[in-house]
């Protein structure tokens, strides 16, 4: 049968000429009008893959997953208003929320029928895999958020009495995930394999997830031990040393299809990775979601909005001080600042400062812009704007901009849709999770072949374990860690930043005192660079102070209720075997 790219939600991917789109919701259809062929599976496990964060379907204004943080709250990203879980703000959820099976049950339904398809297993294989892989991101999902749910491995109706289960504890439900994520690398294809290449999951997607759900519990469990969000009895070491599995795994030679992207200029390599249109070459890009304007519901804002917008996304002080000096050596932002401050500020931490900085960052210089639209640089930071073009703190979102996209600055307006890719999962996230996992357990971390590649990527200095003067004042994470650990942090946020794991690495390293009774800070303010009415706070640094009036105290974390969301209350008062998280 004739193939055609049918793109579901936004990743493209080759799959036969049929009428999927046009076909009720595949867990409603009768199970004697479907469950035919290798091609039934292959469309049902489709329609999970929107479910992924990308440029396009996340609540993070028109950034996607490049603002995430800033609308979820960590101390890396801001918008105008404060996070209100960052400040202890949320209110008791009566019903709705992100308490929801509907996407487990559908996962169930593949597997209560998929043997009912009369297919030899090679052809079918792959799609199992698939269905494997997603009810492990479903249900880490839910973890992430609600800590022990319930573990469902039937489709449930109305009458069904596991209705009634109570929370499985969530240890045994991440080692669940793990036996999911297990079963989804015996299943799933290769990626030099797969249908669809990197825009289609692989073996070497679903050993990086394994790395990622194990080494989040592993912090969780260690950092949350002795307080009401930690499970008693529970073993972080279990959980470092799958990390250390999955991705040792995914590292033997000749067997999987992954590598740093390198091509030796290391003032654009980095940024190159997430302002691409096509990934399709790139090793290190796992999986990522393609995108074509053609098709007016599979595009997006990203390009306009990085260039000449900014969505209100705005980036922290505490995030640009985990650069290093290009010497490979803490850098002293403060003392610059008493004597640097403004554009040029910018331009001489983009100068001194690992190269990644300038490539995270707009600095005074950058080309914002250059096609049919004219070419514009980079002058100062929009402190001067309003609404969702408004910076609030002085440094300013790029990565990922490509100045000649054709819809860089609006210049075609917003009918002329972008199409640069999401990076889903990539290889240097599991480069980190390994020299964490290791480092977390007191293994020698190898970093030659984990850290030192994304080092060599961003023409820096080999990683090396040293004492940072300045890491009392601006990375206390309330409880002591030694130097590797610190640095290996700092790294991550470096490599990984503007990518939505800061969110999830403050919570799972129960780091609530980064930022708890702290305003988030900008750069250093100089009132002659703008027009004398405008009025930007700032501390008595001159740096920038966003919420100098709303924070007056500083964020109000509650860290005895707020590492955990609400379960409705409604859920409990149709489940009485529901408890509710601690502190709501």
């Amino acid at each position: 049968m004739k193939k055609i790219i049918l793109f579901i939600g936004v990743i493209s991917l080759l799959v036969s000429c049929s009428n999927f789109l046009d076909k009720e919701p595949l867990d409603q259809i009768s199970t004697d009008q479907y469950w035919k062929n290798a091609h039934d599976l292959e469309n049902y496990t489709l329609q999970y893959y929107p479910n992924f964060p990308t440029a396009k379907n996340i609540s993070s204004g028109y950034t996607g997953a490049m603002g995430w943080d800033a609308f979820r709250g960590s101390d890396h990203q801001i918008i105008q208003t404060p996070a209100t879980q960052l400040n202890g703000t949320r209110t008791i959820v009566q019903s709705g929320g992100s308490w929801s099976w509907t996407a487990i049950r559908s996962v169930n339904i593949f597997f209560e029928n998929y043997k009912k398809v009369i297919e030899t297993p090679a052809n079918i294989q792959h799609f199992i895999g698939e269905a494997y892989f997603f009810k492990a991101w479903f249900y880490f999902e839910l973890v992430r958020q609600y800590g022990d749910v319930p573990w469902y491995s039937k489709s449930l109706q109305m009458d069904s009495p596991e209705l009634y289960n109570p929370r499985t504890p969530r240890t045994q439900v991440v080692d669940s995930i793990l036996w999911n994520l297990d079963k989804a690398v015996e299943n799933l294809k290769f990626l030099k394999d797969a249908d669809g290449g990197n825009n289609r999951l692989s073996k070497e997607a679903a050993l990086i997830f394994k790395s990622r759900v194990a080494l989040f519990e592993g912090s969780w469990q260690k950092y949350h031990a002795g307080t009401p969000f930690g499970t008693q009895g529970a073993d972080p070491a279990k959980y470092f040393q799958a990390a250390v599995q999955a991705v040792t795994e995914l590292m033997t030679a000749g067997k999987y299809k992954v590598g740093i992207y390198n091509t030796g200029n290391p003032m654009v390599d980095y940024n190159k990775i997430f302002s691409s249109t096509n990934l399709s070459a790139n090793t290190e890009v796992v999986l990522w979601a393609k995108f074509d304007k053609t098709l007016t519901t599979l595009s997006h804002n990203f390009q306009q909005y990085v260039t000449s917008y900014t969505s209100q996304v705005s980036l922290t002080l505490e995030l640009i001080k985990n650069y290093l000096g290009k010497d490979g050596n803490p850098y002293d932002y403060t003392t610059l600042s008493s004597a640097t401050k403004g554009t040029a500020f910018l331009s001489k931490i983009a100068t001194d400062c690992d190269p990644r900085l300038a490539q995270v960052i707009w600095t005074p210089g950058q080309v914002m812009w250059d096609n049919s639209g004219g070419r514009v640089l980079f002058t100062k930071p929009y402190l001067d704007k309003s609404g969702e073009v408004k910076n609030h703190t002085g440094f300013q979102l790029r990565k990922g901009a490509d100045p000649t996209d054709p819809t860089a600055g609006g210049a075609q307006g917003f009918s002329t849709a972008c199409e640069t890719g999401s990076v889903i999962f990539r290889y240097a996230e599991a480069l980190l999770n390994l020299a964490e996992a290791q480092s977390e357990l007191g293994i020698t971390v190898n970093y030659a072949t984990t850290i030192n590649l994304l080092r060599k990527r961003a023409g820096m200095p080999d990683f090396k374990v040293q004492s940072d003067p300045n890491r009392s004042g601006y990375a206390a994470f309330g409880y002591t860690i030694n130097d590797e650990l610190y640095e290996i942090r700092r790294e991550r946020a470096v490599e990984l930043s503007c990518e939505g794991f800061r969110f999830d690495d403050w919570r799972r390293w129960r780091a609530h005192n980064l930022f708890k009774a702290k305003r988030p800070l900008g750069f250093p303010y100089l009132k002659s660079e703008y027009a004398v009415s405008l009025v930007v706070n700032t501390d008595a640094n001159t740096f920038v102070d966003a919420y100098q009036k709303i924070l007056v105290n500083g964020y109000q974390f509650n860290e005895a209720r707020d590492y955990l969301d609400c379960i409705p209350t409604n859920e409990i008062t149709l489940n009485k075997g529901l408890t509710q998280n601690p502190g709501w």
